[in-house]
């Protein structure tokens, strides 16, 4: 659906005629429509993971030993709350990240290093630690900010340039959110539209929600989970000595 098509539609839900242009139209109204587009689709962005924002190929940092801060594409929204690295020397776990700054620090005043390396943002880069070592390579997926096509070869971009331009995300959202707030912009009843906006929403990205369950709780050992293989140091002899310990407590 082009951004004409949306205007279009928008103005038959306003009871507005419908415009046969909308880039560069003269009328406040149909101007009034396209920044209320604009707007409901930054809202989308910055609100959700949308699944067809996010990379098909992973991005990447290579290590090469010394340099700990890599900066982050320009075009990144945001990392998702259930965002991770994986580590091309240590597949099977998960980076620690992202850390807070005293956690980071404590880790550099310990003796020796943990690997994989652990993570933090800082600004708009990624600060490893331990550094990355050499050819080691760092891949992740992230969610783009940019939600317009535009052109021919289509290339994502800010803001509506064309009437031809399209949309990545839900159509019916961008159409529904730009109602409400078009009706709000001219002090007209909102409300109903507002909420028929929020149930459609909650539809939509609850269909598209891939994030992982956080586990509140943990099993006290042998614990295998998607965070990578776990563990258990010692021998089998140290181990059947503090289960039966273990037992024994609770038995009491």
């Amino acid at each position: 659906m082009s951004l004409l098509s949306i205007i279009q539609g928008v103005a038959r839900r306003v009871n507005y005629p419908q415009p046969t242009a909308a880039i560069g139209n003269a009328d406040p109204n149909v101007a009034l429509m396209i920044d209320c587009t604009q707007d409901t689709g930054d809202e989308l962005v910055e609100r959700w993971g949308w699944q067809e924002m996010k990379l098909q190929t992973a991005a990447t940092f290579t290590g090469d030993g010394t340099t700990p801060t890599f900066p982050l594409p320009a075009n990144l929204e945001t990392l998702q709350p259930d965002a991770i690295f994986v580590s091309s020397m240590y597949p099977t776990y998960r980076m620690v990240g992202p850390v807070n700054e005293d956690a980071l620090l404590r880790q550099k005043l310990i003796p020796g290093a943990i690997y994989p390396s652990i993570w933090r943002i800082v600004g708009n880069a990624v600060e490893f630690w331990p550094v990355l070592q050499p050819g080691e390579v760092v891949s992740y997926i992230y969610q783009g900010s940019l939600w317009i096509k535009s052109g021919s070869p289509a290339v994502s971009v800010a803001t509506f340039a064309a009437d031809t331009d399209t949309v990545t995300i839900s159509e019916r959202l961008i159409r529904l959110g730009a109602r409400w707030r078009w009706r709000q912009a001219k002090g007209l009843a909102y409300a109903e539209e507002m909420k028929d906006y929020e149930l459609a929403f909650d539809r939509i990205a609850g269909q598209q929600t891939t994030e992982r369950n956080i586990k509140m709780s943990r099993d006290f050992i042998g614990t295998f989970d998607d965070d990578g293989p776990a563990y258990i140091v010692g021998t089998i002899q140290d181990f059947g000595d503090f289960n039966n310990d273990f037992s024994n407590d609770f038995s009491q």
